[in-house]
C-alpha cells in the first residue's frame, strides 16, 4: 500500500510540473491589460504666416504652447515672403491665413475668389509721425507738406487715406506733398529734415520715437476709428475660403479658440514678448524698444479677439470707405468680412 501511494504521488507531481510547463509558455493575448490604445489623430489645419513679425510671433505661440492640440486640431505652419502671401492663399496652400486684412478679401473676392475676414489679430496702427521738435501738431497742419511713404497700396496707407478723408477732410494725395520712399530710408530722412512727416506702424512707429525722438501728429488708426466711429479695424485678421469655413466649421472655431487661448498667454505676461525668439521675429534689436512694445501690449487693444457685431461691421464700413475712395477697391461684395456663426446661419 504504501508503495502504491508513493507511486500515485509521483504520477501526480509529474503531472503538475507538466501543466505549470505549458501554463509559462502559452503566449499572452495582445488584448490584454498591458496593450496601450492608439492614440486619435487630430484633423491637421495648415496656417500660413508672413515670414517675420506679428504673424509669424502668433503662430510661434499656438505652436509652442499647444494651443493647436488643446483647441482640437494639428497646425501646420508655413511662412511666406510678403510678395507671394496673397498668391500662396488664393492657390489654396494653407487653410487658414494670418496674414490679412479687412480690405484683402474684397479685393479678391472682386476678382472672383470667395475668401473672408473671419477673425481679428491686431489692430490698425498707422500713425503720421514728425520729428519731436516740429511746429507740426496736427494732420491738418501738414496741408501742403513734405509727407513720406513707402507705397499707397499699403494697408498702413490705405487705412490713412480712408480716416482722413473720412473724419478730416483732407485726401493725402492732394493736401499732401506726397513722396515715395524706400521703408528703411524714411526715419532718416525725417530725422535729417528732408521730410515733414512720415507715415509708419509698428514697430517702426516705436523705433522711431527710441532712436530719433518722433512723436505722432495723427494716429493711430485703430483708436481714432474706434473713438469717431465704434468697433475695431484691423490691420492683422484671419481669412480662409468662404467653403472651407462652411465645410470645417469646428476647425475654423478650433483657430479662433487657440488665438484666443494665445492672446490670453500673452495678456497674463506681456513680458513673454520680449524673451527670444521673438525680439527677432518682430525685428527688434534694441531693448528699451523692445520694453516699449512690450507696454504697448500691456496697455492697449494692439492685440485684440474682439469679434462683435460691431466690429464686424466697422470691418463693412471700413471697407465701403475704401470703395468710395475707390485707389483699391471699388465694391464690397457679400462676405467680405464675417462673423462664423452668421456665415453658417446660426
Amino acid at each position: 500500500m504504501k508503495s502504491q501511494t508513493k507511486l500515485h504521488l509521483f504520477v501526480n507531481s509529474l503531472l503538475l510540473i507538466v501543466l505549470l510547463a505549458a501554463c509559462a509558455q502559452a503566449p499572452q493575448s495582445v488584448a490584454g491589460p498591458t496593450a496601450k490604445p492608439t492614440e486619435a489623430k487630430l484633423p491637421i489645419v495648415k496656417i500660413q504666416a508672413l515670414d517675420g513679425g506679428i504673424t509669424t510671433a502668433v503662430a510661434q505661440i499656438i505652436k509652442d504652447q499647444g494651443f493647436d492640440k488643446s483647441n482640437g486640431f494639428q497646425g501646420e505652419y508655413l511662412q511666406v515672403g510678403g510678395d507671394a502671401s496673397i498668391q500662396s492663399m488664393l492657390q489654396r496652400n494653407a487653410d487658414v491665413s494670418f496674414d490679412c486684412d479687412l480690405i484683402t478679401p474684397a479685393l479678391l473676392r472682386s476678382q472672383g475668389y470667395k475668401i473672408s475676414t473671419f477673425y481679428p489679430i491686431a489692430t490698425q496702427d498707422a500713425t503720421l509721425v514728425v520729428r519731436g521738435d516740429s511746429p507740426y501738431q496736427t494732420a491738418e497742419d501738414l496741408r501742403g507738406k513734405l509727407v513720406g511713404q513707402d507705397g499707397l497700396e499699403s494697408g498702413t496707407m490705405t487705412a490713412a487715406e480712408i480716416q482722413l478723408k473720412a473724419f478730416h477732410n483732407i485726401d493725402i494725395e492732394k493736401d499732401y506733398n506726397l513722396q515715395l520712399v524706400d521703408e528703411s530710408a524714411l526715419m532718416r530722412l525725417l530725422n535729417r529734415g528732408d521730410l515733414d512727416a512720415i507715415f509708419l506702424g509698428q514697430p517702426e512707429i516705436l523705433i522711431s520715437q527710441f532712436t530719433y525722438g518722433t512723436k505722432s501728429a495723427w494716429g493711430p488708426a485703430g483708436e481714432e476709428w474706434t473713438a469717431k466711429h465704434g468697433g475695431h479695424i484691423l490691420n492683422i485678421s484671419m481669412c480662409a475660403y468662404e467653403d472651407w469655413l462652411v465645410s470645417h466649421p469646428d476647425l475654423a472655431r478650433g483657430v479662433m479658440g487657440a488665438w484666443d487661448d494665445a492672446l490670453a498667454w500673452i495678456k497674463a505676461d506681456p513680458s513673454r514678448l520680449a524673451q527670444p525668439p521673438f525680439p527677432d521675429v518682430f525685428g527688434i534689436e534694441e531693448p528699451k524698444v523692445m520694453q516699449g512694445f512690450v507696454d504697448l501690449v500691456a496697455k492697449t487693444e494692439y492685440f485684440t479677439n474682439s469679434w462683435t457685431e460691431e466690429d464686424v461691421q466697422a470691418g463693412i464700413d471700413f471697407d465701403n470707405y475704401a470703395a468710395q475712395i475707390g485707389n483699391v477697391i471699388t465694391s464690397v461684395p457679400e462676405n467680405s468680412v464675417v462673423r462664423l456663426d452668421t456665415l453658417l446661419g446660426k
